[in-house]
């Protein structure tokens, strides 16, 4: 009779340890991260002298860049990052993998601030979105559209959805880092009447030199 209680004993702490394990695996599941969309409808485009303009997004770039937030980019003159100016990047649909991350010779430990206009032709309502590793912040006319600045790995951000009522030169300005590990970044956008979503191509991009 002993004998048989002990087993039965056994038997039922076994059965409530399984039952337990999904439960404690259950707690320690990360949910994806879900975004709110960003609503953006009161910019307006720049009046710019069309001759002066030039392809692509003038960059500067902040190097030993090992935060793991943009609110660690510098926001004025003064910095403790070494400083580099780079070439104009001409598109943002890059997937870098572990190598050199734009023009700054190293794959690692790099913020960088673009800027200069988006050209939008048509009127209407835009959707934007990124897909980055590490974060990425974009304003266009000074408003955030899209903003996913701390570390992770390939994700893609939340959706802007911007309202364009004149065609024209939107002023633009891309942050992004990566710290460590892989690292990719592109922007696309969804124009009025597409269905889908495409990266932004590269005639899309000017600045002024």
């Amino acid at each position: 009779m002993r004998t048989n209680m002990g087993s039965n004993w056994l038997l039922a702490l076994g059965v409530l340890c399984l039952l337990a394990a999904p439960l404690h695996a259950a707690k320690d599941f990360s949910k994806p991260v879900e975004y709110a969309p960003i609503h953006v409808d009161d910019i307006e485009p720049e009046i710019v002298s069309l001759e002066q303009l030039s392809r692509g997004l003038s960059v500067v770039y902040y190097l030993e860049f090992f935060e793991r937030h943009l609110d660690q980019i510098p926001r004025n003159g003064s910095s403790t990052f070494i400083k580099k100016t780079g070439p104009p990047v001409f598109e943002l649909n890059h997937q870098f993998g572990k190598e050199e991350v734009f023009q700054t010779g190293t794959n690692r430990g790099v913020a960088l601030r673009m800027q200069g206009y988006l050209v939008v032709k048509d009127t209407g309502d835009f959707e934007f979105q990124a897909l980055s590793n590490d974060g990425v912040i974009v304003r266009m006319g000074g408003k955030t559209v899209i903003s996913d600045p701390e570390q992770h790995s390939d994700r893609l951000s939340n959706v802007g959805h911007v309202t364009i009522d004149k065609a024209g030169h939107y002023p633009l300005m891309v942050e992004y880092f990566q710290r460590k590990g892989t690292a990719a970044l592109k922007l696309f956008w969804k124009t009025p009447g597409s269905d889908k979503f495409v990266p932004i191509p590269a005639h899309a991009y000017v600045h002024l030199p």
